[in-house]
């Protein structure tokens, strides 16, 4: 009974360490350090850099919630859902998974025709068939990565990958391979209702 009891708390040990919330300020701090890297000139429809730090902290914010196993599968409709929430799949809870696929094949006015069968990984909500390899579909995989590495209690891979999508476009601007994707990916890292951007990092 010892033996067993000591089994279940090493499994939840290692499923909660697999994933956190990180704070906003951390987040921030990282990806300062992360962006010092990119070229000075790095700027998105007219964002200063702070302004531009601010818009991916808050995207993050918005779409992940800073939870690092955010995983959103955009080919079912099903909105976001953590990794270990998907690995519970009861028979009843399958069939309803089969006919959300189903349905999510008629894309709502919401969403891009070219996210069909895409699933978004992290923090940053970054897309399988660009930047990360994964079991769902062919990938790019642009920041040679496995997508679960996104969705773990580690953010530097996140960033890195961040970094990379950003200086991709950035140096090669519409020269670089797949530069529409890249395109996209940057413009959802700064999309979102985020106002106040000069206030946003106030409590940091």
């Amino acid at each position: 009974m010892k033996v067993l009891v000591l089994f279940a708390f090493v499994v939840l040990g290692c499923s909660l360490a697999a994933a956190r919330n990180v704070t906003k300020c951390e987040l921030r701090q990282q990806l300062m350090v992360a962006f010092s890297s990119l070229p000075k000139s790095v700027t998105v429809n007219g964002l200063t850099e702070d302004a531009f730090l601010a818009k991916v902290v808050c995207h993050a914010e918005q779409l992940s919630g800073f939870n690092t196993s955010a995983v959103t599968d955009l080919s079912r409709g099903t909105g976001k859902e953590s990794q270990e929430d998907s690995t519970k799949s009861g028979s009843s809870e399958s069939k309803e998974k089969d006919k959300k696929k189903s349905k999510g094949k008629g894309k709502s006015s919401e969403s891009n025709e070219d996210d069909v069968g895409v699933t978004l990984y992290g923090l940053f909500q970054l897309p399988d068939d660009l930047v990360c390899s994964s079991t769902n579909s062919a990938s790019l995989n642009l920041c040679d990565i496995s997508c679960n590495k996104l969705t773990d209690d580690d953010i530097s891979d996140d960033i890195n990958c961040v970094v990379k999508v950003i200086n991709e476009l950035v140096t090669k601007n519409f020269m670089a391979k797949n530069s529409k994707e890249l395109w996209e990916v940057v413009k959802k890292l700064v999309g979102g209702n985020c106002n106040n951007l000069d206030q946003y990092f106030s409590g940091c």
